[in-house]
């Protein structure tokens, strides 16, 4: 009789246990990631520090997408920030990918980059540029890249495109970015405290049933 009961009891707890740590999955965390609001909805921007922002939405690919202009020696940048701080252990796969077009010259470029961010502010460990992109095509070219996050990143994990130009006032970069997922393996998730209390309440369960059964 006991043993059936401890089998049972340890059953139920395994499988209490896995539901509890079954909730990884790798899921795109990225906000409005196909500009199809119409809007820079979920997206930080900042402007050129040498003139207004050269951020637009146009006709994309296939609905809208986002444009970001820079004529001048400066940047202009669009980013998706922070996302979800709090909930990182360090060692997730993070794998980007989005489409790109555009023209630049003089020095015009494209970075993608990525951050860890700290809670208090700052940057940790393994932040920074993940590519550069020189030379665009006029068409359509669907891009991607891997990178780990770091268990610094208590308050999230940025990515950020940076359409810069260098001092040559001949510079421009005008790039077009579309179809942005951020797809992360978020096995970070803990097992709820309810499901360990769970848990401990079944092996006790199971020490009145050992005590009964050997009296």
């Amino acid at each position: 009789m006991f043993k059936k009961i401890h089998t049972k009891l340890t059953m139920a707890m395994v499988l209490a246990l896995s539901a509890g740590a079954a909730q990884a999955a790798i899921i795109d965390i990225a906000v409005n990631g196909d500009f199809e609001t119409g809007d820079f909805t979920g997206w930080s921007q900042f402007p050129g520090s040498l003139g207004a922002a050269g951020q637009t939405i146009v006709a994309g690919n296939p609905g809208s997408a986002a444009n970001l202009n820079e004529p001048n020696p400066a940047a202009n940048i669009l980013k998706q920030a922070n996302l979800l701080a709090g909930s990182w252990l360090g060692g997730e796969t993070v794998d980007i990918q989005f489409d790109l077009k555009g023209s630049a010259g003089a020095g015009g470029v494209f970075f993608v980059e990525f951050f860890n961010e700290l809670s208090g502010g700052g940057v940790g460990p393994g932040s920074g540029i993940l590519s550069v992109i020189a030379n665009p095509t006029a068409d359509w070219t669907t891009y991607n890249f891997a990178t780990t996050v770091d268990a610094s990143a208590t308050g999230g994990i940025t990515l950020q495109f940076n359409s810069t130009c260098g001092a040559d006032a001949n510079c421009f970069a005008d790039f077009s970015i579309d179809n942005v997922s951020i797809n992360a393996d978020v096995s970070a998730v803990p097992v709820p405290a309810a499901v360990w209390l769970f848990g401990s309440g079944l092996l006790g369960l199971v020490g009145v049933a050992r005590r009964k059964a050997s009296a």
